[in-house]
């Protein structure tokens, strides 16, 4: 591990406490848990079926938690809007975690999980030419990576990437970053850097999607990218969307106003709801 002893006892206390607040939510849980075959061994997803007729398009959602913590039910109530809105098959992904599985691992997992539903297209009854990737805070970092990883492999093709206030940038230090009250705080943000990547390698494209090289973004999926004013990740996110752009790239871009990191997911604020429809908004023009 690349954090500190201090650092991981930190972890391991906001993984506690992160875990208490979903045993209270468990039992509304809609996804069905299942696994999958990956290069770790077996990756545990939960599946929500549209209940129509396959083939059906299939969007892979990537959870947030600044890549320490988290899991897939924590978006359980956006992934079955997802579904009961476009009939669409989704596959929430319960990758593995940093520090003690750092970066790549967890992008591997997702792009295994990816991989092994488009070549079983039948068993899961999707559609494997119409297929999505998406995520939340460090879900959309891996989201991109994903994405970008897809375009250069060939493996399988992706119709668009769903980026929800992403981290792109975990190289610059957070203290050098915008900041305003309600944003995340610089020292939660360098402590979730320390644990994901040395830090001689956190420029690398494949943690630091912003440095990705102009070639590295031509040819890339659509993206749909959501950044909001009370984030210090907001500009890094906007100047990925227009790099993008700028690489020809189709891409929707919006900064929500007046809220902050991790809005999206925060069920019963109208806000939230208005982000949740423009994913689905995006995902229903490139999937249906």
């Amino acid at each position: 591990m690349f954090c500190s002893d201090a650092v991981y006892e930190q972890v391991l206390a906001i993984r506690k406490a992160n875990r208490k607040r979903l045993e209270e939510k468990l039992l509304d849980v809609q996804g069905e848990e299942a696994y999958i075959p990956t290069r770790a061994g077996e990756t545990r997803v939960l599946i929500y079926a549209p209940g129509s007729e396959g083939p059906v398009p299939v969007y892979f959602d990537v959870h947030g938690g600044g890549f320490i913590m988290g899991h897939p039910e924590d978006d359980d109530e956006f992934c079955q809007r997802v579904c009961e809105t476009l009939g669409v098959m989704v596959i929430g992904i319960d990758y593995r975690l940093a520090p003690e599985y750092p970066c790549p691992s967890d992008k591997e997992d997702v792009y295994d999980v990816i991989q092994y539903v488009h070549d079983n297209a039948a068993q899961f009854g999707i559609d494997p030419e119409r297929m999505a990737v998406g995520g939340h805070s460090a879900g959309a970092n891996i989201s991109s990576v994903v994405a970008k990883w897809a375009k250069e492999t060939g493996d399988f093709t992706l119709r668009c990437q769903i980026l929800d206030y992403p981290p792109m940038d975990i190289q610059t230090n957070p203290y050098q970053k915008f900041f305003t009250e309600g944003a995340i705080p610089p020292q939660v943000a360098d402590m979730f850097n320390d644990c994901y990547i040395d830090r001689a390698h956190a420029g690398d494209s494949d943690c630091s999607p912003i440095f990705c090289s102009d070639e590295e973004l031509m040819g890339q999926c659509p993206a749909v990218v959501l950044t909001c004013e009370i984030d210090s990740l907001r500009d890094e996110g906007e100047e990925y969307a227009l790099r993008l752009m700028k690489a020809g790239v189709e891409v929707t871009a919006k900064r929500f106003q007046g809220v902050p990191h991790g809005f999206t997911m925060h069920e019963g604020d109208p806000a939230a709801l208005e982000g949740q429809l423009m994913m689905i908004d995006g995902l229903r023009r490139y999937l249906l």
